[in-house]
């Protein structure tokens, strides 16, 4: 890795050009139009989430079976529980820092807030699976 911009250091940024990020609106236009699922990524066991909400839409009568792990030990163990056939047919979700993203280097606050306002941003999406958002119908047109 050759450089790193961390949270304090966007921080920074945005106080040096006098943005309020609280203040900057959604984009009409649908770009910040995620879906909960979606803005919920960032968080340990948001991706597999999201992976597993579509299938049970599409398919509601599919078992999905997931194994998570957070923090690079556990993610090494994973694997290695997986490499030695525990996990056949599981979908496996790691993620490098423990409570996921949010809690990423340079984090500045706690684990829990951090995930407490991804939770609170993913609830005011107004789909819940990526499927329903305009950005999905789109590249559908790309299949048909």
């Amino acid at each position: 890795m050759d450089f790193v911009l961390t949270f304090e250091e966007m921080d920074g940024i945005f106080d040096a050009r006098h943005v309020d990020v609280e203040k900057i609106e959604e984009d009409p236009e649908g770009v910040n139009d995620a879906s909960m699922d979606g803005r919920n990524f960032a968080v340990a066991g948001g991706v597999a989430k999201s992976v597993v909400d579509v299938i049970h839409q599409r398919y509601p009568d599919k078992e999905i079976k997931v194994a998570n792990a957070e923090g690079l030990k556990e993610c090494r163990k994973l694997l290695t529980m997986a490499k030695a056939g525990k996990y056949n047919g599981y979908l496996l979700e790691g993620m490098a820092c423990p409570g996921g993203c949010v809690a990423g280097a340079g984090t500045m606050q706690p684990i829990k807030k951090s995930q407490a306002s991804v939770n609170l941003y993913a609830s005011k999406a107004r789909h819940k699976t990526s499927n329903e958002t305009e950005h999905v119908k789109e590249l559908d047109k790309l299949v048909d």
